[in-house]
């Protein structure tokens, strides 16, 4: 992967290129947005090109042995460093500032990529900020996170931000096309239901996940005539494990998105993220009033939002259920 081939960002890519020609690249970068549009792929492609043996024009060349070590995740001057459960800890970034201490071994520069740091325990981030303060030469650090705000303001102020934007509906549709064989019709779905991350595109190419999602938005679309014993049963068919269940409060979300936009605008040209449900967002919509919409989709945010801690999720979900359900006319 280069950086031709990355999807989107076009402007992000122009600017690490500039960098690159005029030899004034940062010691660290953050890079920041939403899970799924090429924060992390960026971040790896850069530390190819900076130590690509043929590199010419702010790119690599995908052939060389350092191109290759570091497509394969062998390359000993690339580390990434992920959360070990659900922080990153203080002793992953001690051992960071002992690896900083040697040249790099093989490349032109000891490359660090931090993934979700916003996910650093506080010290952690304290110790990280030592670094940043005195960063070692021939080493460039690369943090990645949703928001800027999640962020230490003294770690902030020592990076470069670069904000990712969410990819176009156009251009993930035409890369599931393109990439995947997918019909045009079927790719123009996907695409709106990604909401610009090319990662939920790409789930969405397993029919388990398709059919996970049909039968969330049927039992969603249905609510109002069930009974309160089935909303325990569709609880506890419901509870799935972490990377499952937050997909599918992505899609509670994109329904009741659509159930508000189909009252606020009324109108036939409106804009469905579910275009393969409308007929089921026209009839359900009715049943809600805007204020319980907005109190729903804000449940399901925090319920997503805590699940990187250790909550009860099939607790959280019943209470999400019956929530629909009472507030169902």
């Amino acid at each position: 992967m280069s950086f031709a081939e990355i999807i989107g960002q076009k402007r992000i890519i122009n600017l690490l290129r500039r960098a690159l020609a005029q030899e004034h690249l940062p010691h660290s970068f953050i890079f920041t947005g939403m899970e799924g549009i090429g924060k992390q792929l960026t971040a790896l492609t850069l530390a190819k090109v900076v130590n690509c043996e043929n590199g010419a024009a702010g790119d690599c060349c995908d052939r060389c042995v350092s191109c290759r070590k570091a497509a394969s995740g062998n390359h000993p001057d690339i580390n990434i460093i992920e959360r070990d459960g659900p922080f990153i800890k203080i002793e992953q970034i001690r051992a960071l500032k002992q690896r900083l201490r040697f040249k790099p071994l093989e490349g032109r520069y000891r490359v660090t990529i931090i993934n979700n740091a916003q996910n650093m325990k506080i010290e952690a981030a304290n110790a990280l900020l030592k670094v940043l303060e005195e960063p070692p030469a021939e080493n460039l650090i690369i943090l990645t996170a949703y928001e800027i705000t999640s962020l230490l303001p003294t770690i902030v102020s020592r990076c470069l931000n670069l904000p990712f934007q969410p990819l176009a509906t156009e251009e993930i549709s035409t890369h599931l096309c393109q990439a995947h064989g997918v019909e045009p019709e079927k790719a123009a779905i996907m695409a709106e239901l990604a909401g610009g991350s090319l990662s939920r595109a790409a789930a969405l190419l397993d029919e388990k996940q398709l059919d996970r999602r049909r039968w969330l938005l049927e039992t969603v679309a249905g609510i109002h005539e069930s009974h309160i014993t089935d909303l325990w049963a569709a609880a506890k068919a419901w509870k799935g494990e972490g990377p499952d269940l937050k997909q599918d409060l992505e899609w509670l979300k994109t329904w009741l998105r659509d159930l508000l936009v189909q009252q606020l605008e009324a109108a036939d040209s409106i804009s469905l993220l579910n275009l393969d449900f409308a007929e089921k967002v026209v009839g359900a919509s009715s049943r809600f009033k805007p204020d319980h919409l907005l109190e729903m989709f804000e449940l399901a945010c925090t319920v997503q939002g805590a699940m990187r801690y250790n909550i009860n999720k099939r607790l959280s979900l019943e209470a999400l259920l019956l929530l629909l359900h009472t507030r169902a006319t």
